[in-house]
């Protein structure tokens, strides 16, 4: 039995390894669900042509910090696959047991950090995983779990336990969706 858990053990890990070239499907998926972690009507007060007096209007812009704190909970307990970014939270050696994952390069490292319904705490303490570059994608699916948690750099609405990461292949010179400030 024992045997058969470190086999086990083994395989995964190393099919964590191996990285994934993405199809137009899983970039589709993706974005759908980074878009359910908000939820359904979060952001309807933003108008379809915001102006730099609306981005700048305090009221609007409390609008904006009380709807990034708005977390999805119809997610409870689903399994969930998105593609994002590793900024890790412990750390030992070159392993990583818990990490941000956000959805555009650079985010929590420059100020203001994502919205609370933009930023999962990912757990790996059970495997951890191999530090990667601030900028280097990964794909990370695991089960979700709904609530809010406080880090140094950023707070967090969701967790995603029971994890696998896979790199994302193909993106050596892309840009991140939203990191040249296009959306």
């Amino acid at each position: 039995m024992i045997r058969w858990l470190i086999t086990c053990s083994v395989i995964l890990s190393s099919l964590t390894a191996f990285s994934r070239e993405a199809t137009e499907s899983d970039y589709a998926q993706w974005t759908t669900n980074w878009g359910n972690l908000v939820p359904e009507g979060a952001y309807d007060f933003v108008p379809e042509d915001v102006t730099f007096d609306i981005m700048f209007d305090p009221t609007f812009k409390e609008k904006l910090d009380v709807a990034g704190k708005q977390l999805n909970q119809s997610l409870e307990g689903q399994r969930i696959e998105l593609a994002g970014f590793m900024v890790p939270i412990e750390t030992v050696g070159t392993d990583v047991s818990q990490f941000l994952l956000v959805p555009e390069a650079g985010q929590c490292v420059h100020v203001p950090p994502p919205p609370l319904n933009q930023t999962l705490v990912v757990d790996t303490s059970s495997q951890p995983t191999k530090l990667r570059d601030l900028y280097e994608p990964v794909i990370v699916s695991g089960r979700l779990s709904v609530g809010a948690q406080s880090f140094s750099m950023a707070d967090s609405g969701y967790t995603l336990v029971d994890v696998v990461i896979e790199p994302l292949e193909g993106l050596d010179n892309a840009i991140p969706p939203g990191a040249d400030g296009d959306r």
